[in-house]
C-alpha cells in the first residue's frame, strides 16, 4: 500500500460533514497551512497536503509507508492487549466448556490480520475497527479488563480516542518511571504518523461508508 493509495481511500471516501469534523481534529496540531484558512480547506487540498506529509515522513525517516504501517499496527496492539480479558484455566479433569471472552475472540481476529504481511485496505480497516472499539471500551472501563464490548461505530468518538492514546505512557527501563507513548513534538516521527493514521481512518469508520465485518459470535 502507497500513501496515495491510503488517502485516496481515507480522505477522499470521507462525505462532506465529516470531512469537516476531521478538519477540526487533523489541521492545526498535526497537518498546517501557512496560507490557506481551514474554512477554505477542500478534501482535494487536504489530500494533497497529507500525501505531502507522508512523502516527507519517507524521506526524513528512510523508511517506507508500509513500515509506518507496520508501527501503526504495533502501537494499537501494545495499547490494547493489556486491557482484553484473559480466557479462564480449566483445571484438569474438569469437563466445564471453555468460555473465551468475546473481547478476546474479536482481539484474536484482529492479531490474524496484523499477522498477514502488507494487509489490504480493508484489512487495515477491519483490525483498525476491532481494536479502536476494544480501546473505547477499555477507555470506559478504567483500563480494567474487559471481556465484552460495543462493535458499533457509534461507539467511537475520535477526538476522545485521540486524547486517551496522546495520554498513553510506556516505561523507560527505570523503576517506575515512565514517558509519553508518543512523541507529538517530533511531526515526522512513527507516534505522529500513527495519531495521524489513527485519526483518518477513524473517521472513515464512523462515516459509514465502511461495512466492515458483521458482528457476530
Amino acid at each position: 500500500m502507497t500513501y496515495k493509495n491510503f488517502v485516496e481511500g481515507t480522505i477522499c471516501n470521507l462525505s462532506e460533514p465529516v470531512f469537516e469534523e476531521l478538519k477540526q481534529l487533523l489541521l492545526g496540531e498535526y497537518i498546517s497551512f501557512s496560507i490557506i484558512d481551514h474554512v477554505n480547506v477542500t478534501i482535494d487540498i487536504l489530500a494533497e497536503k497529507v500525501c505531502d506529509y507522508f512523502g516527507a515522513l519517507e524521506i526524513k525517516t528512510g523508511r517506507a509507508f508500509d513500515k509506518h504501517i507496520e508501527s501503526y499496527l504495533d502501537d494499537l496492539d501494545s495499547i490494547v492487549s493489556p486491557h482484553i480479558a484473559k480466557t479462564s484455566q480449566v483445571k484438569k479433569g474438569d469437563k466445564t466448556p471453555i468460555i473465551v471472552p468475546r473481547a478476546r475472540k474479536y482481539y484474536e481476529k484482529a492479531i490474524t490480520i496484523k499477522g498477514m504481511k502488507k494487509p489490504s485496505m480493508a484489512q487495515l480497516i477491519d483490525y483498525s475497527r476491532i481494536m479502536m472499539c476494544l480501546y473505547a471500551a477499555a477507555i470506559k472501563n478504567d483500563g480494567k479488563p474487559i471481556d465484552n464490548f460495543d462493535y458499533a461505530a457509534e461507539c467511537l468518538v475520535p477526538a476522545s480516542i485521540v486524547d486517551a492514546l496522546k495520554s498513553e505512557e510506556t516505561s523507560i527501563g527505570f523503576p517506575h518511571s515512565k514517558k509519553k507513548r508518543f512523541n507529538t513534538k517530533e511531526l515526522y516521527s512513527d507516534g505522529v504518523c500513527t495519531l495521524i493514521l489513527s485519526i483518518l481512518i477513524l473517521y472513515l469508520i464512523i462515516d459509514g461508508k465502511v461495512e466492515g465485518e458483521t458482528d457476530h459470535e
